[in-house]
């Protein structure tokens, strides 16, 4: 999901320029983004219509695109979309430096055909109805690796600092995480949300705290203020596309090092940022 939210720099960058988006790419994460006004469509990539995509074909009905702008090493990939699309850009899905975020080194490898966008994107909307609950600060101590994530104990200390200065505290459990601990009361665990029901209830928390994640990016992406805690990832290249959000990195990129004063620190002043300012 991270992936997919870091490409909006790049469409975004391309809408400017006239340029309507379709992205192929998982429904499952990329649905949110038909929020965007200048997406029209999503091509789901895991979809039995685009298998021969990674074998080099393409459906006859799916083409007549003007530009297709691949963020893959796949060679069967980059033949399939060149029988979809006129101009075909190829772009690395790994970092060419670290000068720049990832986002933004993928929007201005397109810069033949749009200038690269480099201000605030617009926030990313979800309906609210869908929010499981509004004014929470939410914790999510999961991600896709064990190795970027902050050792449980770290967040439930943290979690106990924040109830007691008055913070509705509520966890995100997704399908990578294992069961909590007893720690953690039951009616405080959001327990595998679907995508839209995680989405609007980012967008109507007061706080979110995470690890390197998708979730954290979509939190940066709502414009939910955010503090998410980088270990071995570099956040210079794959920190969030958002402003409102607060990197806490550990020294020598090892999270168990990474002191609770230190993320206390930073929701606190994160937590100054009211919904009506971020709205």
């Amino acid at each position: 999901m991270g992936d997919v939210l870091l490409t909006r720099r790049l469409s975004y960058s391309l809408s400017l320029a006239g340029y309507r988006s379709t992205l192929l790419a998982p429904a499952r994460h990329a649905s949110l983004l038909l929020a965007d006004p200048w997406i029209d469509s999503i091509l789901d990539s895991e979809s039995p219509r685009f298998a021969g995509a990674f074998a080099g074909s393409w459906p006859e009905e799916g083409g007549g695109f003007d530009v297709a702008v691949l963020i893959s090493n796949s060679s069967d990939l980059e033949k399939a979309v060149r029988l979809a699309a006129a101009k075909v850009v190829r772009l690395p899905p790994g970092p060419v430096g670290n000068d720049r975020t990832i986002a933004q080194q993928w929007a201005d490898a397109a810069s033949d055909f749009c200038a690269p966008f480099i201000d605030g994107l617009p926030l990313l909307r979800a309906d609210a109805p869908e929010a499981l609950v509004s004014g929470a600060t939410l914790i999510h101590p999961g991600s896709g690796s064990p190795g970027k994530n902050w050792p449980m104990e770290a967040f439930i200390k943290l979690s106990r600092r924040l109830s007691a200065s008055g913070h509705l505290v509520a966890w995100i459990r997704g399908p990578a995480e294992a069961d909590f601990t007893e720690a953690i009361a039951p009616d405080r665990v959001l327990d595998r949300p679907s995508l839209e029901a995680l989405a609007a209830t980012i967008g109507q928390s007061r706080l979110f705290i995470g690890n390197d994640s998708g979730v954290s990016h979509l939190a940066g992406a709502m414009g939910t203020p955010s503090v998410v805690l980088f270990g071995p990832t570099d956040p210079a290249i794959w920190r969030p596309d958002g402003r409102r959000v607060r990197i806490v990195r550990a020294g020598g990129g090892d999270l168990a090092g990474l002191q609770v004063e230190d993320v206390v620190a930073a929701t606190d002043d994160m937590a100054r940022l009211s919904p009506a300012r971020r709205r």
